[in-house]
């Protein structure tokens, strides 16, 4: 059986690609974090707590949040998940961005 090297490069380069890809995905400006920040004081900390430190029993941990899921984020602020309610009425996309970029960051810990 013989086997095409090319194939395995095409699929190496293809991987490596998508590796590099990804990390731009998860950067977020300084200002961004900082407004996030701010948004999340004012909109979230009741429930999520201070810089997002809670027990995780009662609320989701947001410093627990996969990083790489931003769309999950979004749908689960719009539409709520369990005990959260929906901010699809009171939040604006761009708001939620900046949230994002605050807990997609681990509270700017992580660029």
């Amino acid at each position: 059986m013989s086997r095409k090297p090319w194939s395995s490069l095409g699929a190496a380069a293809a991987l490596a690609a998508a590796s590099l890809a990804a990390p731009a995905q998860t950067r977020f400006s300084a200002d961004d974090i900082a407004q996030g920040h701010a948004l999340y004081d004012k909109s979230c900390v009741h429930c999520h707590g201070f810089n997002m430190v809670n027990s995780g029993t009662t609320v989701y941990d947001l410093r627990r949040f996969p990083v790489d899921d931003p769309d999950r984020f979004y749908n689960s602020v719009s539409n709520g998940k369990g005990n959260m309610a929906s901010y699809k009425d009171a939040l604006t996309l761009e708001q939620i961005k900046l949230l994002w970029a605050y807990v997609g960051s681990r509270g700017g810990k992580e660029p």
